[in-house]
């Protein structure tokens, strides 16, 4: 099963969702044996282990996690495997937080990103101060308080605080990473669930955008409007699965979004010059 998230709670779980512009949070709880899940964060994430074990499966290597450690990922795709206590729970805390939140937290800490390695996912082992730390964030999520919101995140910068002293060079690197694509998050969100997209309300709604947002975003970032964008994008990804699959020309169209085999053809030989077909026995 495929999550994209924090969108699926957003969406599907908003009572149990703490929001506020920057941050969501959320204590995540299940009974169920999961083999593998393949989740989609549209946003970064910090998972506090509560209970059980999470193995996190990337193309570049395996990383098991243990009650009281701390995963930290950048916004991206990544298959996670749930590994059940004895009692058969697992319970994370899942801290969702953009790129503003990390722009912030830079700038309100005076933090000078010297190094120049970005790393995407970074883990802590748990230790008796880190316990503590997850402990007292829990409390504060379970309390009902007037400027609750705010105090989440001021938990949420303790936290990442504890973790700067804890392995400066590792927090910075993915401090780093998180700048790196800041001036472009909404396009790299996109090309990640590029398979998901069919419309300009697909992008928005994945992106959690307005159209004018997403509109100024695509101006800045690309210099296109972002229908012309995605259509260049199905088409790109079409000419790879010409020449890479053995899928028909039929199912290619399906599955880049066209309702038609004509109009894919149409569009296809617009951009590339020749029919899918020709394209695919040229590139074979």
């Amino acid at each position: 099963m495929t999550y994209l998230v924090p969108n699926y709670f957003l969406e599907n779980e908003p009572n149990t969702v703490i929001s506020s512009d920057t941050l969501f949070t959320l204590s995540y709880s299940t009974k169920r044996s999961q083999d593998r899940i393949y989740i989609r964060n549209t946003t970064h994430v910090m998972i506090l282990l509560k209970k059980g074990e999470k193995k996190l499966t990337t193309d570049k290597e395996d990383l098991l996690l243990h009650r009281g450690d701390i995963l930290l990922l950048t916004q991206g795709n990544y298959f996670m495997s749930e590994v059940l206590s004895e009692d058969g729970i697992y319970q994370a805390l899942l801290v969702y937080f953009n790129d503003e939140f990390v722009m912030n937290f830079i700038k309100k800490y005076d933090i000078k990103l010297s190094n120049n390695e970005s790393q995407n996912i970074i883990s802590f082992s748990s230790n008796t101060l880190l316990k503590s730390l997850i402990d007292s964030f829990e409390l504060y999520l379970d309390k009902k308080l007037e400027r609750h919101n705010e105090i989440v995140k001021l938990k949420t910068e303790e936290i990442f605080l504890h973790l700067l002293n804890e392995n400066e060079h590792s927090f910075y690197s993915f401090l780093k990473a998180i700048r790196f694509s800041s001036k472009d998050r909404i396009k790299y969100i996109l090309e990640a669930n590029i398979d998901l997209i069919d419309t300009v309300e697909d992008m928005c709604k994945i992106a959690r955008v307005s159209k004018n947002e997403l509109r100024l975003a695509f101006k800045n970032s690309v210099g296109m409007q972002p229908k012309v964008w995605l259509d260049s994008k199905r088409l790109e990804q079409a000419s790879l699965m010409l020449t890479n699959s053995n899928e028909t020309i039929s199912s290619i169209a399906t599955t880049c979004g066209y309702n038609t085999v004509s109009w894919f053809g149409v569009q296809f030989k617009k951009a590339y010059g020749v029919t899918p077909k020709v394209y695919r026995e040229q590139n074979s």
